[in-house]
């Protein structure tokens, strides 16, 4: 019953977003993830790449190495190498950290909630829960925050998941909404994102 609840509930704020502000473009469609230069499209994303640098060359990334954490630290700094706008980075982090598609799929994702695309531990003690998906727990709170902002986003994942404020699932979803929010607001540049994970997630 819950699930269709937090359907509903998505649906409904993500529907009003969409239409106003349209936050989920299909405009990122590159990988940032495994290393290497820039690469192909994702499975099922779309879009013409809009939000990303333009083709003026090849965007060098750095293979993903370490915890979860630190590998969603260096995707981070791989997506800001590309990304032009706090939108298309987030979008870009909600699927290749969570695997949350971009566009009109995002909600349908958002609702089963994503997938783990980057599995592993080294989170600080209070935002680790014993489980290995983490990265998808803050990226997804981070994406879902695009649609529903801080209040309905905390609200969805205290009274719908489970997760209270003071648990580690809460402070981590509390995390990744105000990471979000800061991008959004211009108060964190995406080229300061990888840094502001490392000192505020991760394990030293």
């Amino acid at each position: 019953m819950r699930l269709f609840v937090a359907i509903g509930v998505v649906l409904a704020a993500g529907a009003l977003g969409y239409l106003l502000l349209d936050p989920f473009g299909d405009g990122s469609d590159s990988v940032a993830g495994a290393g290497g230069t820039r690469s192909g499209s994702v499975e099922g994303s779309g879009g013409t790449g809009s939000g990303s640098v333009a083709d003026s060359g090849e965007v060098r990334t750095e293979p993903l190495s370490g915890t979860a954490c630190q590998r969603l630290a260096g995707l981070a700094a791989n997506l800001a190498a590309r990304d032009r706008t706090a939108e298309a980075f987030l979008t870009d982090l909600g699927q290749q950290g969570a695997g949350i598609r971009p566009g009109r799929f995002a909600l349908i994702d958002l609702a089963r909630d994503g997938r783990n695309m980057i599995q592993g531990r080294g989170f600080k003690p209070e935002f680790d829960d014993g489980t290995r998906g983490q990265v998808r727990h803050f990226a997804g709170a981070a994406r879902a925050s695009m649609f529903g902002g801080t209040a309905l986003t905390r609200w969805i994942s205290e009274q719908l998941r489970d997760d209270p404020a003071d648990s580690p699932d809460g402070r981590l979803a509390d995390e990744g909404i105000a990471f979000a929010q800061a991008l959004l607001a211009g108060r964190l540049e995406p080229n300061a994102a990888s840094g502001w994970i490392r000192e505020r997630l991760c394990k030293p």
